[in-house]
Order: structure tokens, then C-alpha cells, then sequence
């Protein structure tokens, strides 16, 4: 059976009262600032841990947090309860690496759930954090590949629904990385005839440099492959990868977009795209759209015929 999540204590409980005010994924690191206290009990008689729980095996770590200044929280409390409580220092500042969170080694991937743990007179309790979060935190998920000790990873800070609790998603457990790749058309560069555009979106948070590229292979020679990367402006989520067929060998060349081991094939050129000719020593030569058995991306290469010698010479 599953146990709702909540972020209210029983009746008879003491309430913990929280909010986030920073909740942040940057390269391998995690950053949270906010603050939580136990309603009608003097903050300096309580402690706080951060607890990051794997949802499915129950395996957790429970991380110090640094305790900050709350000057103004519960201030509207003070009139019915007349001064008897301060909440000021309630604050506090969690700061933690993914590769080093688990007592000195990476977290296994998983689906981990951020809590507190609020300890005051001898009693704990815990509270699952993000339902109370800063108006600027949208809670969207935020996807991102990144660099860790055990090579490249897909890591996301979220929020549940309908919760709203931040969670770490680590191995695409309800994110997955190729859903934040989509196309979009295919189109010869209007200044550069022999150079075709693949264009596309990407949703991700970050990726390495450099990670996100096509690469293209000749069905006529096993060896013949060519890789091409993407180039996306930064705060843009709009990606453009160009393909200078000139520098292609002859052949029919299909291909896919590839972030690591992920890999997307590409689609199938539209029908109006054309054809392209450009002259080298050995003569004319063309890029064309072909069709193949099952679809997809093909690009046929090669030098023109005589016939088409003439009619280039005629146009000429």
C-alpha cells in the first residue's frame, strides 16, 4: 500500500512549520535555504537535519544543515501568542554533492525524497520539504546531465504532484532524458546552399559541452562516419546543427542525434527539400533526400552524370 506523502503532522503532534527559499541544481552540487520549525516551541531548543530517502529501498542519509538568523518569521503569531515564542532562528542552508553525499560515495540512482528531520524536547519529526517554496520557484523539473565520478549522469530536481516535495531523480526513473529532445525542420542554409540545417529543441537544464551532435554514417562504407555538433545559444532552448555535405564523401548517408549514449534517429528530410550541386576538380556534385525501406533520415551524395554535366552547362 502507499503511504501518501504530508507535510502536516498528526493532530496531537507539534506542527512543523516550513518553507523553501532557494532550491537549486548546479553540476553535481544541490542547494537549499529556507526555513522550519516546530510550531509553539523555542527554536533554540531544536535541531535540524536534511534526510534524503530512496523511495523504493528505504536507504537514507541524514545531513547536518547550517542553522541561519529568522528574524521576521512567525511575526504574526506574536499577538495571540503574546512574545511567548521566537522564531529566529528557524533559517537554514543545505549544501551537498551528489558524489559525495552517500558517507563519502556517489548516490545510487534512484528516486531520492528531501525531508527535514526537526528534533525539539527530546521528540523528532520529519517533514517532507517544496509545498511552501519561494513564488520563483516553479518546481518544474530540472534535467541535466552531468559529470560525475561515475561518468555522466542524468540528475533532476523536482517537485511531486501534487505535492509539490522536492525530490532527486537519478537514472531517469520519471524523467527521461530523450523526452527533452524534439526536432524541428530540415532546410538548406539560405546563404550556404551546400549546407544543411537540422534544427531541434532542447529542454535540458545543462549538458556538457559539446555532448549534443549528429552523427552520420555511410551505408556504402562501414568506416565512413562524420560527427557534427550542435550549437544552442545560451538561455535559448532552440539547437541548430550544420552539415556541410560538400565535405561528405560519395554514398548514402543516414544518421542520429546523440547526447552520450542516448541517441534520437533523425527524421526524414521533407519532401520539398531538394536537391544541391557544387563543383570540385573531379566535376559536379549533388546532395540529394532519398527514401529508404522504414523511413527515416537518408542523404544521397555523389558526382553528377553527363546528363546533368550538360544541363549545368546549359543553365550556364
Amino acid at each position: 500500500m502507499t503511504v501518501p506523502e504530508t507535510n502536516s503532522l498528526r493532530q496531537h503532534e507539534t506542527e512543523i512549520r516550513h518553507h523553501v527559499s532557494r532550491a537549486e541544481l548546479r553540476c553535481t552540487r544541490v542547494r537549499l535555504d529556507g526555513y522550519a520549525y516546530p510550531h509553539r516551541v523555542e527554536t533554540d531548543d531544536f535541531t535540524t537535519e536534511l534526510v534524503l530517502r530512496e523511495r523504493e529501498s528505504g536507504t537514507e542519509y541524514r545531513l547536518p544543515v547550517t542553522r541561519t538568523a529568522s528574524p521576521c518569521i512567525g511575526a504574526e503569531e506574536d499577538e495571540e501568542d503574546e512574545g511567548r515564542y521566537s522564531y529566529e532562528k528557524a533559517g537554514f542552508e543545505a549544501d551537498f554533492d551528489i558524489d559525495t553525499v552517500a558517507d563519502g560515495t556517489p548516490l545510487a540512482d534512484g528516486l531520492w525524497d528531501i525531508s527535514l528531520a526537526v528534533g525539539a524536547k527530546a521528540l523528532t519529526r520529519e517533514v517532507r520539504i517544496g509545498s511552501s517554496r519561494a513564488d520563483r520557484l516553479s518546481g518544474r523539473p530540472d534535467v541535466r546531465i552531468v559529470e560525475t565520478l561515475r561518468g555522466r549522469r542524468a540528475v533532476t530536481l523536482y517537485t511531486t504532484v501534487p505535492y509539490g516535495n522536492y525530490t532527486i531523480d537519478l537514472g531517469e526513473r520519471k524523467h527521461p532524458v530523450l523526452k527533452r529532445l524534439a526536432f524541428g525542420d530540415i532546410r538548406w542554409h539560405a546563404g550556404r546552399p551546400t549546407e544543411l540545417l537540422i534544427t531541434g529543441r532542447c529542454t535540458l537544464g545543462a549538458y556538457p559541452r559539446g555532448a549534443l551532435t549528429v552523427h552520420l554514417s555511410n551505408a556504402e562504407e562501414a568506416d565512413a562516419t562524420a560527427v557534427f555538433t550542435a550549437v544552442q545559444p545560451p538561455h535559448s532552448e532552440q539547437f541548430t546543427v550544420h552539415v556541410p555535405v560538400a565535405e561528405l564523401g560519395p554514398g548514402v548517408w543516414s544518421g542520429e542525434l546523440r547526447l552520450g549514449e542516448r541517441a534520437l534517429p533523425l527524421p526524414q528530410p521533407p519532401k520539398g527539400l531538394g536537391a544541391v550541386k557544387w563543383w570540385r576538380r573531379s566535376g559536379l556534385w549533388h546532395a540529394k533526400p532519398v527514401s529508404r525501406p522504414g523511413g527515416g533520415f537518408a542523404l544521397r551524395v555523389g558526382r553528377t552524370g553527363k546528363a546533368g554535366l550538360l544541363r549545368a552547362a546549359v543553365r550556364l
